[in-house]
């Protein structure tokens, strides 16, 4: 009886403590949340911050510290632990139970002779105050084999989240990439072009002069004006493109203040590495089948339908399975206080088994439906490739032809130069090589951010994982390709 009673006791005992458990696990409210973007902020590597970034540091932090990317790995993360718990499924049910009950008057019962008619006498079989206990174990062979199914739907469904993270972060290399050069480019314009701009509105105000005072040609004044001025507006319309490249790599890195980090310099004599593509378009085909995380989660979201169907096939099967139990009960009338039992049950839902074919049926034309999406996501993937492929071919020939075009601009002003200081030339016609020299300048360089974004659309059309950093950021001097 003695052990009944600490049965009993335990199991009270341990709902009690998941009880309390449960009552303290609630989650903390949501904080204001220009406070918890500071508190973020303050994670961040600040001596990395405070040095000239490269593309690969910049990678390396957007891809340590992009609030997308985190909300990527949680999600991974949230699947996994989905998937540890499907596995306790397998176990068998485990029921424990205990009562405690105080009765006043006890409880009496009496009987009645079904041949006299006549009333017993009456009498008591239970104590005023009772206790009992079960703990019973019971196993369905048909969860069973279900619960097998949503294992392994739960790991497909692990690999599913992977792949989704790993398409993430090949979208925000590409971005890293775009925005990383540009903004680069942007500072390149600012620095240099700030005190050209002055001479070129000198230069313009001058022959504005000359135009009203009659000093010279005017038709020439304003032809000289014209040429200036246009290439003043181009030169901003480049510096438009560029502009909102910091902020944007400020927010990939997760950054707040766009003037909280550094950025390596290009100078007027970088030199920019640029190359051929050396892969056929027919092996970058193969590639991205092969790579691609949009078609592995396909893949993965497949065999998760293929895998419902033999669930709803296993729901209209019987329920079967052995249960085992041992058992208390205080009253001092029974003769055995604890006892077990064992046996086999069955259940089996006749009205189910109605519905089932349509929910195979159903089941069936998810799996085709998936089979359908993956063959199209795998058109549209080789599409992609074609088209990344042919924007990097035509940014490079565009790039080629600017470099060419800058090269000969740079001999130009140099010429101007020499003729002003000769006595041949004018300083119209250097102050306008000049300027078209920067503008030369600035599309070479915007030219091969563009060319650097293609590569990145490319590679990341063919499914390529990124290469870690070569390099740490103390050992960053330049830009590099």
């Amino acid at each position: 009886m003695r052990s009944g009673r600490d049965l009993t006791l335990a199991i009270i005992s341990a709902a009690a403590v998941a009880t309390l458990s449960a009552c303290s696990l609630t989650p903390a409210d949501l904080g204001e949340i220009r406070q918890e973007l500071n508190n973020l902020a303050e994670t961040l590597p600040q001596d990395k911050l405070q040095q000239p970034l490269t593309v690969d540091d910049a990678i390396a932090l957007a891809v340590s510290h992009n609030l997308d990317a985190r909300v990527k790995v949680l999600e991974e993360v949230l699947a996994a632990g989905k998937a540890d718990l499907s596995l306790f499924a397998l176990l068998p049910e485990l029921a424990a139970k205990g009562g405690w009950t105080k009765r006043n008057p006890k409880k009496t019962t009496t009987s009645r002779d079904l041949s006299t008619g006549a009333m017993g006498n009456y009498s008591v079989g239970e104590d005023a105050v009772s206790r009992t206990g079960d703990l019973t174990a019971s196993w369905n062979l048909m969860d069973f084999g279900i619960a097998m199914l949503r294992a392994d739907q739960e790991e497909d469904r692990v690999k599913l989240t992977m792949e989704k993270r790993r398409r993430a972060l090949h979208l925000l290399v590409q971005d890293v990439h775009a925005s990383y050069w540009k903004a680069v480019i942007n500072e390149y314009a600012e620095k240099k072009y700030n005190s050209l701009e002055r001479r070129l509105v000198r230069s313009v105000a001058d022959a504005e002069t000359a135009e009203r005072t009659k000093v010279g040609d005017p038709m020439q004044m304003l032809a000289h004006q014209r040429a200036i001025v246009d290439t003043m507006r181009q030169i901003a319309e480049l510096q438009r493109q560029t502009a909102p490249a910091r902020a944007e790599l400020a927010g990939h890195m997760g950054v707040q203040s766009v003037i909280g980090f550094k950025l390596a310099e290009l100078q007027d004599d970088s030199f920019l590495n640029v190359a051929e593509m050396v892969e056929t378009i027919e092996n970058m085909e193969i590639i991205a089948l092969g790579n691609r995380p949009e078609l592995k989660v396909e893949e993965a979201q497949f065999r998760i339908d293929a895998k419902e169907i033999r669930t709803e096939l296993l729901k209209s099967l019987p329920g079967i399975g052995p249960f085992m139990g041992g058992h208390y009960d205080s009253n001092t009338f029974i003769k055995y206080n604890a006892w077990a039992d064992a046996g086999l049950h069955m259940a089996w839902n006749l009205v189910d088994m109605l519905s089932t074919p349509k929910r195979i049926g159903q089941a069936k034309n998810v799996v085709e439906i998936t089979r359908a999406r993956r063959l199209a996501l795998g058109m549209t993937v080789v599409t992609q490739v074609h088209v990344a492929d042919i924007q990097y071919r035509h940014a490079l020939k565009e790039y080629r032809l600017t470099e060419q075009m800058a090269t000969i601009d740079r001999r130009i002003t140099g010429l101007a130069s020499k003729s002003k200081a000769a006595g041949s030339g004018s300083a119209m016609e250097e102050i306008k090589a000049e300027a078209a020299g920067m503008l030369s300048t600035l599309r070479r360089f915007i030219l091969y951010s563009d060319l650097q974004s293609s590569k990145a659309r490319l590679t990341s059309a063919m499914g390529i994982d990124p290469s870690p950093p070569s390099a740490p950021v103390s050992d960053a001097a330049a830009p590099k390709d």
